[in-house]
């Protein structure tokens, strides 16, 4: 384990740790503060170049309110291995042993990009006891993809259009009884805004449900979050609230 602390007096400290997911090692770390207690807070990477690291400036700010959170770089990203073929039933199985082994119930899970359909999913399963699920410019997938290792018959599936409108997640979400926080972006090209209308359209049973639009910004709001203290405060009101 090593810590590292961020510069200034009441500081954040990280602390790395290695996580066994299978025949995966998981580069994870903690992000607490003092005052901040045990750790119910989740965070999940998106696809493409995307590694924990983005979330650092947000979570930072969240321990210094008094939040610890984990996270993980997910096999084939930032400093895990990349053994075996990635999917997205891999990226639920790995998001849930990172959620088992450093966080307390209760939980909170953040989604960002591909990981708003992991997210959804660890959310729908009532032994996790997550109780504020929130998603960030979240995507979700066809049910026929979930198995599908990434690489060419993944993208194909992808294609189809609206293929997103058959997601499994949406029927799972039905059944959820927590808080729901998805956050847009009003400039995103990647994820269509009907996505969050989507999912809050079939969030019978949550407790609260609610569509935060980020005006002015788009689907690179962990990237912008770095420089834009205004933003990051935003951010970690909307997960801590």
């Amino acid at each position: 384990m090593h810590f590292k602390p961020t510069a200034g007096a009441n500081c954040a400290i990280r602390q790395d740790i290695d996580l066994q997911a299978g025949v995966e090692t998981l580069a994870c770390d903690l992000i607490s503060a003092n005052g901040c207690g045990a750790v119910h807070t989740l965070f999940l990477h998106g696809a493409g170049q995307s590694t924990r690291e983005r979330q650092w400036p947000v979570r930072e700010t969240l321990a210094l309110q008094g939040c610890a959170s984990a996270a993980i770089d997910f096999s084939g990203h930032g400093d895990s291995t990349a053994l075996s073929p990635n999917s997205l039933a891999k990226r639920v199985d790995e998001a849930q042993a990172a959620l088992d082994r450093f966080t307390e119930a209760p939980r909170t899970v953040i989604g960002v990009s591909m990981s708003g359909e992991i997210a959804m999913r660890l959310a729908c399963r009532p032994e996790n006891r997550i109780t504020h699920l929130v998603t960030i410019v979240g995507a979700i997938y066809d049910g026929a993809a979930f198995n599908l290792p990434f690489g060419p018959g993944f993208t194909a599936a992808l294609r189809r259009p609206d293929s997103w409108r058959d997601a499994d997640s949406l029927a799972l979400i039905r059944g959820y009884r927590g808080r729901i926080t998805l956050i847009r972006a009003s400039e995103d090209k990647v994820i269509p805004k009907e996505i969050a209308e989507l999912i809050a359209a079939n969030a019978h049973a949550a407790e609260q449900c609610r569509i935060v639009d980020l005006p002015g910004v788009d689907h690179r709001v962990s990237e912008r979050s770095a420089q834009d203290e205004a933003l990051r405060e935003l951010l970690a009101k909307l997960i801590a609230d």
